[in-house]
């Protein structure tokens, strides 16, 4: 139930065994109610190898509420290993309890998580930490490394709270290891899996935070929005110590407003979104657009339409973030399948809309902002943050057009009172020299241009990344965002048993490599596209370059694509 400590805990599991030198991609999930009634959960997957994918089925289930953890006892393995308190603080009737439910091949382990925590701090509250020590001794990981991860999240709040936060765990640390040793025989023993490695443990709206800060942005303009709201709270901290400013505005509709006069005058900005609030932000994205003013605009999906489930995962933005708003409106649209890739698209994605003077959408979701993965971010490099922008020569003062059509569509831009360049900006249609232009010759000019621009903005983007073993698959796999690591992960089971299958991963969805994906579509017999929307938005864009109809595999579960779903569809296609 609420107060349990459920995602605490399970951050703290996730630090200690990135400490112990384990590669981590864990995600938590909770309901929308700020009180989350018991429905908490962290799911982590912790390998020696980097992980693509969460996994379908549980090894271990650490349960602090027996009657929400019921749910989870059908994704259990037929032989995994249960952890729950059997001296719980309220009676639970036999029919609810866990250990009534459990497989007879199941490992079942009951400790007084509560007792002990009372016994060792005075207090019920460190249950959850002596349910963390009874695993650590049950499997065999060093105390040090949950002491270490204790001492960084509790270590600011004072010797009383941390001493005893550590007792909890080692209360259970000792108890498993005093009265359940004997029945841990057989349990994998995971110690440490490496020394000296150094990485970060990183969420995805964490490591967008640093790369905007990276990027050098002096504003951050948002409206609070799940799951989008950790990056303005994280940038509200650190923005301030280099001279910048985050500032809450009303509205989204307030927020691209701001972060689009920023960029005009010559400031990196940025907002953080979901579904609801982009649906906000269309009209002033396409003023973006005819204006051919920069923007930066993180959408992190949940589900939808309207207000949807908010702390549920979907993929159901892409329509609105190509196509959205009035007219022909062309933006450049990224999306990052993991951690890593937050961070280096929204760094780059400063250089984009510079470049390209246009709005930028980052496509997240609330899987892959709320996940946590272990990484190295790259040093950043002059190069990765320099300025873009396409400034006007000096031969031009005095007879500047600001919308000038040239060879690759991009019109030389000058901040706002730069002398010698005055020009004038409108979201009316316009000539060359900002001057509202309404002619049938001038608007298809300016729209070839705008067009032509957008276009020419795939020399900068990143290809789609082919993984193969044979020059003709009998099918192709294509995905993008978080479910592409779950397709690479069953395309590369499919292939252990011998299937031909390829993957291909797209991140640059607008404008898109359309002769790649075309060539990798033509050497494919069959062509399948998961994605977490009902209608299939990717295969809507880009299922014309096969020649026949792509396969379409649509969840909207408000989950994350399982590897086994995709690779039972691998499976039925191919044999």
């Amino acid at each position: 139930m609420s107060g349990d400590g459920t995602i605490a805990a399970g951050g703290l599991l996730n630090d200690a065994l990135a400490e112990a030198g384990f590669s981590i991609l864990a995600f938590d999930s909770y309901p929308a109610e700020i009180r989350g009634f018991g429905r908490c959960v962290t799911r982590s997957r912790i390998t020696g190898t980097k992980p693509l994918a969460l996994s379908d089925k549980t090894d271990v289930l650490i349960s602090l509420d027996d009657k929400q953890s019921l749910s989870r006892i059908p994704i259990l393995r037929e032989n995994g290993t249960v952890l729950f308190d059997n001296n719980p603080p309220a009676f639970l009737p036999e029919g609810e309890s866990i250990a009534a439910h459990v497989g007879t091949e199941m490992k079942l382990f009951g400790a007084p998580f509560g007792a002990l925590a009372s016994k060792a701090s005075g207090s019920l509250r460190g249950r959850n930490l002596a349910a963390l020590g009874t695993f650590a001794s049950l499997f065999g990981v060093p105390a040090e490394s949950f002491h270490q991860a204790i001492r960084r999240k509790f270590g600011s709040k004072g010797e009383a709270i941390l001493g005893a936060n550590l007792n909890c765990f080692d209360a259970g640390f000792e108890y498993g290891l005093e009265d359940l040793d004997g029945g841990s025989e057989g349990l994998p023993k995971l110690g440490r899996q490496a020394e000296g490695i150094v990485t970060s443990l990183l969420s995805g709206n964490v490591a967008i935070a640093r790369a905007a800060l990276d990027a050098g942005i002096s504003l951050y303009f948002g409206y609070p929005i799940t799951p989008a709201t950790p990056i303005m709270e994280y940038l509200a901290k650190e923005l301030p110590k280099t001279g910048g400013k985050v500032v809450q505005m009303e509205d989204e509709i307030a927020s691209i407003g701001a972060v689009l006069g920023s960029f005009y005058a010559g400031k990196r900005a940025m907002t953080a979104t979901s579904g609801p609030g982009l649906a906000l932000m269309t009209e002033l994205i396409t003023h973006g657009v005819m204006a051919e003013i920069p923007a930066v605009i993180l959408d992190a999906q949940r589900g939808g339409p309207a207000t949807g489930l908010p702390t549920k995962t979907e993929q159901s933005d892409l329509h609105a973030a190509v196509y959205g708003g009035p007219g022909d409106s062309p933006r450049i649209v990224l999306a990052p399948s993991n951690v890593l890739e937050c961070y280096q698209f929204t760094l780059k994605s400063f250089q984009l809309a510079e470049k390209y003077q246009t709005p930028v959408i980052l496509l997240t979701s609330f899987y892959l902002d709320n996940r946590v993965e272990t990484l190295r971010l790259p040093s950043r490099s002059g190069g990765d943050i320099e300025d873009w922008n396409v400034y006007p020569d000096e031969d031009s003062k005095g007879n500047y057009r600001r919308f000038k059509i040239t060879e690759s569509g991009i019109s030389p831009r000058p901040l706002p009172g730069t002398e010698g360049f005055i020009f004038t900006t409108t979201g009316l249609e316009h000539s060359e020299r900002g001057i509202p232009d309404y002619s049938a010759d001038n608007h298809m000019q300016m729209s070839v241009k705008r067009h032509r621009k957008i276009a020419g903005a795939l020399r900068d983007l990143e290809p789609p990344q082919e993984f193969r073993n044979s020059e003709n698959p009998a099918l192709g796999v294509i995905s993008w965002g978080p479910t592409f690591g779950t397709a690479l992960e069953a395309v590369e089971r499919a292939l252990e048993r011998g299937l031909n299958v390829a993957a291909l991963k797209i991140t640059s969805l607008f404008p898109y490599h359309g002769e790649a994906i075309g060539r990798f579509m033509q050497r494919c017999e069959d062509i399948l596209i998961p994605e977490l929307n009902f209608q299939g938005q990717l295969a809507d864009l880009i299922g014309h370059l096969h020649r026949k109809e792509v396969i379409r595999l649509n969840e909207v579960t408000g989950a994350p694509m399982g590897v086994g779903t995709i690779l039972d569809k691998i499976r039925s296609i191919v044999d």
